[in-house]
């Protein structure tokens, strides 16, 4: 079953996060919550998105735009990486020739 916090759990939670900083990031899609009937409810993986923004706007000045941005190139990250690794498990049941012409030719193309 899915975990779900309201806002008065997640400010709580998140020692950096103030009532106005959280709307902020709600209001620029930096944080996208779940809308449910009783209002915006916010998974671990927000909460955790929320201490990262707040330590990269104390700790770095940057202003929500600027996060923005961070945060967009964050989630490229995780998806490149989550096809990667997909990507790895379907060659691992590939015969070793298929594997290892795939290794040379990436060796190839990393020069």
């Amino acid at each position: 079953m899915a975990v779900f916090y309201t806002e008065e759990q997640v400010i709580a939670a998140v020692g950096r996060l103030t009532r106005v900083r959280l709307v902020s990031f709600v209001e620029t899609d930096i944080v996208r919550p779940v809308q449910s009937d009783d209002g915006l409810r916010y998974r671990p993986v927000d909460i955790a998105r929320l201490e990262l923004l707040c330590e990269l706007a104390d700790d770095f000045e940057l202003e929500d735009e600027s996060l923005a941005l961070v945060a967009s190139l964050i989630d490229q990250l995780h998806d490149t990486r989550a096809d990667l690794q997909a990507l790895s498990e379907i060659l691992a049941d590939e015969p070793y020739e298929i594997r290892a012409r795939i290794g040379e030719a990436l060796a190839r193309a990393r020069g």
